[in-house]
């Protein structure tokens, strides 16, 4: 009798922990996440962690994060992505090869094969730094950039989502129409169809026949 009484207890517990994470899950920022399969357990130190395989997707408010493994820890609200990793924020789409989103700070980390796609922008890139915050992508490790009639690499390549802004740092080489450019930094002002080449500057003009 009391083997039966402590193992419909355990069982109790156990589906009032799944329910309330889950409550919790999907309440707190408007977040939720879904897979074919969830493991639901604890750490060493106590802590909360859900194992998602197959068919993974995070909603976070305006964002959608699709992958076919991710961990998720709670207390720390911490989740990463492996494999086949996409990101979609609107009209934007991001993929990679891993991802880790620290959501109360609400941190961004991408690598391995980055790509971005929007409407007149592409990148690619083998890391990323978001900070939804601030709005600024940074791409790192051997950055190329497609900005309306640009196209261009560099070391870095920074984006200032509010102001519509790009800057290129490190080794900038490029074209823009038929002409080709050097330089050590190039600063995009797309509202003002505006373009600064600094550091050894050097545009060379396509001169047609």
């Amino acid at each position: 009798m009391d083997i039966k009484f402590c193992c419909k207890t355990a069982l109790i517990l156990l589906f009032l922990f799944i329910f309330l994470f889950s409550l919790n899950l999907s309440i707190s920022a408007q977040k939720n996440l879904t897979a074919d399969k969830l493991i639901f357990e604890q750490d060493e130190s106590g802590l909360s962690i859900v194992e998602a395989t197959e068919n993974v997707k995070m909603i976070y408010n305006e964002i959608e994060i699709t992958g076919d493994y991710a961990l998720f820890e709670q207390e720390t609200e911490i989740v990463t992505f492996e494999n086949n990793v996409k990101v979609i924020m609107g009209k934007r789409e991001l993929s990679s090869n891993k991802l880790i989103f620290d959501m109360k700070n609400e941190k961004l980390e991408m690598s391995g094969d980055v790509k971005l796609t929007d409407e007149d922008l592409k990148v690619n890139s083998g890391s990323l730094s978001y900070d939804k915050t601030d709005q600024i992508l940074t791409f790192l490790d051997d950055s190329y950039i497609e900005y309306d009639t640009i196209k261009a690499r560099a070391n870095q390549i920074k984006i200032w989502e509010k102001e519509d802004r790009a800057l290129l740092i490190g080794n900038v080489e490029g074209t823009q129409g038929k002409n080709s450019f050097t330089a050590d930094q190039i600063e995009i002002l797309n509202r003002e169809n505006k373009i600064e080449m600094v550091g050894s500057a050097k545009l060379i003009f396509d001169s047609e026949e």
